[in-house]
Formats: C-alpha cells, structure tokens, sequence
C-alpha cells in the first residue's frame, strides 16, 4: 500500500523481453488511510467505488506523466497491464476482488488496458496466485538450474523450476513476508516500515514462542496455496506482546524457517536463491535466511543485474501481452488451476482513438 510501480516493457510473451524505464508514485498518507480503510472497516459500496476511481485516477496520471516526460509517444503503447489493489482475496469461495476502474483508465490514458488478471483462474478452482512465476521462468531462463526466485512482498511466494518448458514451472505463496513487519510498525511507532530493517536487526529471537507458533499447520501446508496478509495475524498476534525490536527480530526468524520448510516440498533443494520485492531490503530478513538456509547462497536480484523493484510491475506488463496473443498467464503448478490452456486477463479498449487523445 505504499504506491505505484510503473515499468515499460517491450516483449513477445516468450524469452524475448527488453526491460525498459521504471518509475515509481508514493501514495499520499490520506489515500494511504482511505484505502486500509476500505479493506479493513465494513465501508459502504459507494465509499469503496469513490476510492476505486481515485486509484485509478493516479494510475492515469502517473502513465500520462511518464510518457510526456520521457518524449513516448502513446501510439506506440500497445496495452497498459493494470493490476489494481488486491481488497478481498477467498479462492475458497471462489472470490478475488481488485479494485480498479480500467474502463476509466483506458479513456483517460487513450490506451487498451488489460486487467482483471486473476477471477478467471480462482473460478476454474486456481489460487489466483501467484501468477508472476511464468515471468519469472523467462527472465531466469539463463540462470543454473534448479533456480528458484523468492519473492517477498507482504507475502512471500517462490517460484521454482528446473526444465526449459513453461509446465515445469512450480510456484506457490509460502507465508507472510513484510506484512507483519510494517503493521507492527505502523501500530506501535506510526511508521510505515522498518527501514532497511535496523530495528528489525536490534532485537532478540524468542526462539521457544517463535518455534511453538511454526507447529501450525499453515506453516506446513503443502502447494498449491495461496494467502491473504490476515491469514496468519491470529497466530502472529502473542508475537506483538513483546518489545517491538524483539518482535520484528523473531518474524524474521520465523520467516526464514519456513522458507526452509517450505523448500522441502521441491524435488531437488536448490543451491542458490534470489531475492526480490521489498524484503530483500530489511536486513533482518536477508541474514536470517542466510543463517537458517543451510548450504543455500541467498542473493539478491541485483547482484545478477536485475532491478528488484521493477520485477513485479514488469511481470504484469508481461501477462498482459500474453494475454493479448492467447498465451496462459497461470498453470496447474503455479496456482493450481484446472487447465493450462485458460488465459488470464480481460481486455478493455480505450474509447478514444489514441492519435486524438489529449490526456486530459
């Protein structure tokens, strides 16, 4: 809930992908409040679709922007890849909610956008994530097999593969990631994160709380799964009672634990790790995984000359063209769907022609 990550992308949907410009909009703290307050009061309908267009409005500036700013012209857009904010996400109940108005963020930008990316897959019985592991599978190709790329964002999933056709991918959502840490800050210290995790790295493991808790069943749920950010705060919550240093040190412990679990669900126990999203920055995160990730190198996208904070934005740029040319976006291994051949991925054409378009 911090912004939004653009990123241009020109890319056949296969191995062929330029990775372009990036850049990134930071949500004022109103917005930032309006929208944990629809995903977290009982809002009214008309307050959740106010909101909805006002995220949609700042998607549409942030894209007119950029191209102004960088000389592009929109005739050369083909589609705009428009994810919208998670609010409600059950699979169980065959229910994924993003909110985004992309009718309006077609007229407004002038061009074809595709969105809805995950109702098609959580109705023919997929999790509806993760659904980055096929760019994932393309941007890696090159890499050492097994690769495995461990993505944390308020919750960390892994993507995981080790043959060269895109049915070998495995990917699943493994458990929390920053979640905890910034609900903690922003609870106890009003302060949307723990930057670079130095709080997190001046704390002391409870071991015995933090193992008691790892029994759970959640923790050791085999794939495919997915997960919502609240599904683990009733077991988190005796966590909270202690110091806030010792908190946030013992969620990074407990995140690198499962990450360990977790990796022994894949046929071969990979040698090396890459990191990316947000987590990748708390320190805290990074040396626990190093510590408890016995005989694994854990490094960081950057070091293979990757930028760790565009990947996701590129991701959804990439599905969007494959949807666009009837390619799937998820896969029976990677989201547990019923079919590969599904595509993901609603169309929305823009109602103006964008050589008149003005951007206003």
């Amino acid at each position: 809930m911090d912004g939004i990550d653009l990123a241009l992308i020109e890319s056949d949907g296969r191995k062929n992908i330029a990775r372009k410009n990036f850049t990134h909009l930071a949500y004022s703290k109103e917005f930032k409040k309006n929208l944990t307050e629809i995903i977290y009061s009982h809002s009214s309908a008309l307050k959740i679709k106010e909101i909805e267009n006002e995220l949609t409005l700042l998607h549409a500036s942030l894209v007119n922007d950029f191209l102004a700013e960088n000389k592009i012209d929109r005739n050369s857009i083909d589609v705009i890849a428009f994810h919208g904010h998670t609010i409600l996400h059950n699979p169980k109940q065959h229910i994924t909610w993003q909110i985004g108005n992309a009718h309006l963020l077609a007229h407004k930008t002038g061009i074809d956008v595709v969105s809805d990316f995950r109702t098609r897959d959580v109705v023919l019985g997929g999790e509806g994530a993760p659904l980055v592991p096929i760019y994932h599978f393309h941007l890696f190709c090159e890499q050492p097999r097994p690769v495995v790329v461990l993505n944390i964002g308020g919750i960390s999933n892994i993507t995981y593969f080790t043959g060269n056709d895109e049915k070998d991918i495995i990917a699943f959502d493994v458990c929390f990631g920053n979640a905890p840490f910034d609900d903690l800050m922003k609870e106890k210290l009003n302060n949307d994160f723990d930057e670079d995790g130095k709080l997190s790295q001046s704390g002391n493991v409870d071991f015995i709380l933090a193992d008691r808790i790892l029994q759970n069943e959640i923790f050791h749920k085999k794939p495919p799964k997915s997960f919502d950010r609240d599904d683990f705060a009733a077991l988190l919550a005796p966590i909270k009672n202690l110091k806030i240093e010792d908190a946030l040190a013992t969620f990074a412990y407990m995140h690198a634990k499962v990450i360990s679990i977790n990796l022994d669900f894949l046929s071969t126990r990979p040698k090396e790790i890459f990191i990316c999203g947000g987590g990748r920055k708390n320190l805290a995160i990074m040396n626990e995984m190093k510590k408890w990730l016995s005989g694994i190198t854990v490094r960081t996208v950057e070091e293979i000359g990757l930028n760790g904070d565009s990947i996701e934005a590129e991701a959804f740029a990439f599905l969007a063209i494959r949807s666009l040319v009837g390619m799937p976006i998820s896969f029976k291994n990677t989201t547990g769907i019923s079919t590969d051949s599904a595509c993901g991925g609603v169309l929305y054409q823009a109602s103006k022609a964008a050589s008149d378009f003005t951007g206003k």
